[in-house]
C-alpha cells in the first residue's frame, strides 16, 4: 500500500529534515537507554554509533506517518499494525459504536499500543491525546490528530477544552491515563494492575462534560516482545520498566522481535448518567480486561 520513502518519490528537503530530525531524537533515546543514564561521554559515543540504525528507523517512521496522513486513521493505523507486527486480535468490538462520541481509556505500554487502538476502532473520526514530545510533533500529518498535552497548567486547560470539544462533535477521543509508559500486561500482569493506581481521574470530568458520550475501557496487551525482554541486554536491567525500554530498543531496530500478536479487549460501554463514579467503574473494567487470557 506504502512503498517506503526515498528521496526520489516526494520532495527532497522537508523529508530530509523530517527523517533527520526524527533520528536525532531516536538516537539520542536510544543512547540514553543504552547507557542506562541521561548524559555523559559514553552516551554521545553511543549517540554517534546508533545514527545509521536511527536512521533507518527514522525513515519507517517517515513511511508510517505518511499512511496515516495518507490513508487516514483507520486504513493507515491498520496498514501499520500489519506492517510492525505480528498481527492483531481484538476482542469485544461489539462493544465500540460505529458514531457517537466516545471516550476510550487504555493503558500505555508503548510502541505500537495507539495504531492498535485505532485499527480496532476502526473509525476515521479518532484522536490522540498525546505528550508533548517532540518525537510526536515530528509526525507531521500524524500529528493533526493528536491532542497535546504539556506540564503547563494554561496548556493543560486548553486542552482539555479540545478534548471535550471533540466528543461534544461526536467524535471519539483516546487518552492514556497514567500519563506515561506502563508494564505491557503480557509481561506482567500484577505490574499493569498496580499502575491502575496512578490513573487520573480527569476522565469522569471530560465524559461529564460532554452529553450523550460513552466511555469503554481498552486492554492493550502483547505490544512488547517476550523473545525481546528475554534479551540478554533487557534481562540485565533492573526493575521491569527499565528492561522493558530495552527491549522495546531491540524492537525498533531487530525486525526478528516485531513478529508479536497484539491483544485489545474492550470493555463494556460506561455511561457517565448511569453510573454514580466513572473512575470506579473504568478500574474495574480493567482489571478484568488485563486479567483476561
Amino acid at each position: 500500500m506504502f512503498e517506503r520513502i526515498t528521496h526520489t518519490n516526494m520532495p527532497p528537503s522537508p523529508i530530509i529534515t523530517q527523517r533527520r530530525q526524527i533520528a536525532r531524537i531516536i538516537a539520542r533515546e536510544g543512547a540514553e537507554t543504552l547507557a542506562g543514564r541521561p548524559t555523559g561521554v559514553g552516551v554521545e559515543v553511543l549517540r554517534w554509533l546508533v545514527g545509521p540504525v536511527a536512521h533507518h528507523v527514522a525513515g519507517r517512521f517517515i513511511t508510517y506517518d505518511r499512511a496515516l496522513g495518507d490513508a487516514g486513521m483507520r486504513d493507515g493505523s491498520a496498514w501499520i499494525v500489519d506492517d510492525a507486527t505480528g498481527g492483531l486480535a481484538v476482542h469485544g468490538r461489539e462493544h465500540v459504536p460505529a458514531n457517537g462520541p466516545l471516550l476510550i481509556v487504555a493503558n500505555h505500554p508503548g510502541l505500537s499500543d495507539a495504531v492498535a487502538l485505532l485499527a480496532a476502532l476502526g473509525r476515521d473520526d479518532a484522536w490522540l491525546v498525546a505528550a508533548d514530545y517532540p518525537f510526536l510533533h515530528a509526525l507531521r500529518l500524524a500529528s493533526r490528530r493528536f491532542l497535546f498535552v504539556s506540564n503547563d497548567r494554561s496548556d493543560r486547560l486548553a486542552a482539555f477544552r479540545r478534548i471535550v470539544s471533540a466528543l461534544r462533535s461526536g467524535e471519539i477521543v483516546v487518552v492514556f491515563p497514567a500519563g506515561g509508559l506502563e508494564v505491557d500486561p503480557s509481561l506482567s500482569r500484577d505490574a499493569a494492575v498496580a499502575s491502575l493506581a496512578t490513573w487520573s481521574r480527569s476522565t469522569e470530568l471530560l465524559a461529564r462534560l460532554a452529553p450523550d458520550t460513552l466511555v469503554i475501557a481498552a486492554a492493550v496487551h502483547g505490544v512488547v516482545s517476550r523473545s525481546a525482554f528475554d534479551h540478554p541486554l533487557a534481562r540485565r536491567r533492573g526493575g521491569l520498566t527499565e528492561r522493558q525500554r530495552m527491549a522495546t530498543l531491540l524492537q525498533l531496530a531487530l525486525p526478528a522481535y516485531r513478529a508479536n500478536r497484539v491483544r485489545i479487549r474492550f470493555g463494556l460501554p460506561i455511561a457517565p448518567d448511569d453510573t454514580p463514579d466513572v473512575h470506579s467503574a473504568i478500574l474495574t473494567a480493567m482489571r478484568t480486561l488485563i486479567a483476561a487470557p
